[in-house]
């Protein structure tokens, strides 16, 4: 009889044991980091900040949003284009267009502006200007941005404009430059390509010219994804 009990409760403690061992495997493979290994990498690409511009063009006032990601060095702009999804600037020059082609695959496109590498600055170009703005940023408690002002001259034809820069904001400004030197339907709707005019770190805060305004109102956490996952190289 003593033999008998002994064997059913060896049995029934083996038999706990286990199921304990099936609970506990169950929790660690619920738990977020045992997920996260098994989610496709690289499908969705993030942006933190965003770059708030607006600008009046022939008396119509329009806003540019460009996003950015400081850690990889990476600025994103969304058309307003039924074929252009959006265009990401990588730091090696590489533009990727996010598009659909006439049969409705999602595809991606590439060009290269390799003047995102200029370090020459135009000699004589520019005309510091005695005058400072300050943009404030309390609305969205962000630190207030100093821009400096000066003048440019058109070497080609007479006239000039009115800018103020700043070097407050971490990103390699040529990378936003180069939207505009882009082709097709994939480049900004203005031209603000001060490449060879401002260094690297000098990023364009205010125009003034001919017919043209153009402010940064903020620049601070704005999120933005995109899901890159159906869209193939072509």
């Amino acid at each position: 009889m003593n033999k008998v009990f002994i064997i059913l409760v060896f049995s029934l403690f083996y038999s706990c044991k286990n199921d304990l061992k099936s609970v506990s495997k169950k929790e660690i493979l619920s738990k977020p980091e045992a997920l996260e290994s098994t989610k496709p990498q690289d499908t969705v690409v993030y942006f933190e900040n965003t770059l708030t511009y607006q600008y009046e063009q022939n008396e119509v006032k329009e806003e540019l949003w460009i996003y950015v990601n400081e850690q990889k060095n990476e600025l994103l702009f969304v058309p307003n284009d039924d074929m252009v999804q959006a265009v990401i600037s990588y730091p090696d020059g590489t533009y990727k267009i996010f598009g659909t082609n006439e049969k409705g695959e999602k595809i991606v496109l590439q060009q290269k502006v390799s003047a995102i590498f200029y370090t020459e600055v135009a000699d004589d170009i520019l005309e510091k200007r005695n005058q400072t703005k300050i943009i404030s940023q309390k609305n969205i408690q962000q630190k207030d941005i100093l821009c400096e002002g000066f003048n440019l001259k058109y070497l080609k034809m007479e006239g000039g404009e009115t800018l103020f820069a700043t070097t407050q904001i971490p990103i390699n400004s040529f990378q936003m430059y180069g939207f505009s030197r882009l082709d097709g339907d994939c480049k900004l709707p203005i031209n603000i390509d001060y490449i060879n005019v401002f260094t690297k770190n000098q990023l364009i805060t205010h125009i003034v010219r001919n017919n043209f305004k153009l402010e940064l109102r903020n620049y601070g956490p704005n999120p933005y994804e995109l899901n890159i996952k159906e869209y193939q190289e072509e």
